[in-house]
């Protein structure tokens, strides 16, 4: 498994596999998506669409309709190409729940453990380092077996266990987020102002740039300061985006996150990172 090692400086240095989709096709199609709870609100659904709509405007320049159908709790999206399909449907589901979170490494998990191996016997830890920021990785086929065994162990720790985002199949990894006193959290997306993409010129990259609010950005920078050398965790609906480590005080509050983006993807990360968490967890029904 090829590790590759990233940090946070002034700006944050991310390279991770991100989703893309193209919105080539002519031919449009309809999505419906089904609200999980039944006693989901008009008032929620309309919220919901709204977020929806913003998220698609943020992302495409295509135009979409988005219809709220309340006695079903169902919100139906039309206008989406043939190749876009699946990708849309990901992101008008997205919760968008953001959380920042500092990272257990495998050494220091260890010592949490107090020395138990039977959660690292079940991971894969071929090309790990001491740096590497997951405790192991699995594939998608025996994660199964290793939540089993989380499940069972989980009202004895004190730690979030979350898996990465990948769409690597063969190997997921996993990771062990410290929880903070009453949030859980470091910081979570509400504590984002902006978040915008662009392309560098030189190197003809796409990267995404963000902006803390100002309440909290002596926070971050303490947190980076507290936290020098160790790894800090981006996590999106409880999958970790990626997990850079700390080379240096953030004093601004102002990030950077970089990597093999295409103009798809960095758009798909704005889209959802913009316009907050849907108040309404939903299902494709079509």
């Amino acid at each position: 498994m090829k590790t590759t090692f990233i940090s946070f400086i002034v700006v944050i240095m991310i390279c991770m596999t991100a989703m893309s989709f193209t919105n080539t096709a002519n031919d449009k199609n309809t999505i419906l998506i089904q609200a999980v709870d039944n006693q989901t609100n008009s008032t929620a659904l309309s919220e919901s669409a709204a977020i929806i709509t913003a998220r698609l405007k943020d992302f495409s320049t295509d135009t979409f309709d988005v219809t709220v159908i309340p006695d079903k709790k169902q919100i139906q999206v039309d206008g989406i190409s043939d190749k876009d399909i699946q990708h849309v449907g990901n992101l008008i589901i997205k919760k968008g729940a953001i959380g920042f979170y500092k990272v257990y490494n495998r050494t220091e998990l260890s010592e949490i453990l107090k020395g138990d191996q039977q959660l690292f016997s079940l991971l894969n830890s071929t090309d790990l380092t001491k740096r590497d920021p997951s405790i192991g990785w699995t594939s998608v086929s025996k994660i199964d077996k290793v939540n089993e065994y989380l499940n069972a162990m989980r009202p004895s720790i004190k730690f979030k266990t979350v898996w990465g985002d990948s769409s690597d199949s063969s190997k997921i990894s996993l990771y062990a987020l410290r929880l903070e006193p009453v949030t859980g959290f470091l910081l979570n997306g509400n504590d984002l102002d902006s978040v915008k993409c662009s392309r560098n010129g030189v190197h003809d990259n796409w990267y995404i740039s963000f902006n803390f609010k100002m309440s909290v950005v002596k926070k971050w920078a303490d947190i980076t300061h507290d936290n020098f050398g160790n790894s800090i965790a981006i996590v999106i609906d409880n999958k970790v985006m990626c997990a850079p480590t700390v080379n240096t005080t953030i004093e601004n509050g102002k990030c950077q996150i970089t990597g093999n983006f295409t103009e798809t993807d960095v758009k798909l990360f704005r889209a959802v990172w913009n316009h907050g968490e849907l108040p309404v967890l939903f299902n494709v029904v079509k």
